[in-house]
């Protein structure tokens, strides 16, 4: 059996946060792919990083485990169009050429449409926290969320106040 990769990508907000949901308790959050740094600081993707952590349930899970339902669904959208329907097209094709009207078996197959997906499109919403265990590793939590956030890298849990990124003077002052 080969392997077929397909191209998916996936949205960013405004401030270039991607969209994760826990495994465990379901609830969203996003997190800021770390670009290559050059002042030497470490990210996630260059340390020895096996789970991150929940930021609501503290929860670990695997690297792989945090995709949300929609990215999901888009994901099997896009095999769909991109893989399934082409190799059913193509069946149907051969099944044809080898059916003739006098032969015992028959091959009619019949290819739903498969669409290609739309786009995701990535709201800019939740708030951002900053963890100063982690700096380099920011999150946003959805915008009700009141206890404590839990460090995506290391689990250690902070107030959210503590956190909470505060406004910039700019915002302050346009106010």
């Amino acid at each position: 059996m080969s392997e077929t990769s397909i191209p998916m990508t996936l949205p960013l907000d405004t401030e270039g946060f991607l969209r994760r949901e826990c495994p465990h308790c379901e609830r969203q959050f996003k997190w800021q792919p770390a670009e290559d740094a050059d002042d030497g600081a470490e990210s996630i993707q260059s340390q020895q990083v096996v789970a991150y952590y929940c930021p609501y349930c503290y929860q670990p899970a695997p690297l792989n485990a945090w995709w949300t339902k929609e990215q999901l669904e888009h994901a099997q959208q896009l095999m769909m169009s991109e893989v399934l329907a082409p190799q059913l097209r193509r069946f149907g094709r051969q099944g044809r050429q080898t059916s003739h009207s006098n032969s015992f078996v028959k091959i009619d197959v019949s290819v739903p449409d498969f669409p290609i997906p739309e786009p995701l499109v990535e709201p800019s919403d939740m708030i951002r926290v900053d963890f100063p265990c982690h700096p380099e590793e920011p999150l946003k939590v959805i915008e009700d969320w009141t206890a404590e956030v839990g460090c995506l890298v290391c689990g250690i849990r902070y107030p959210l106040d503590l956190v909470r990124e505060l406004p910039h003077s700019s915002e302050e002052e346009a106010e």
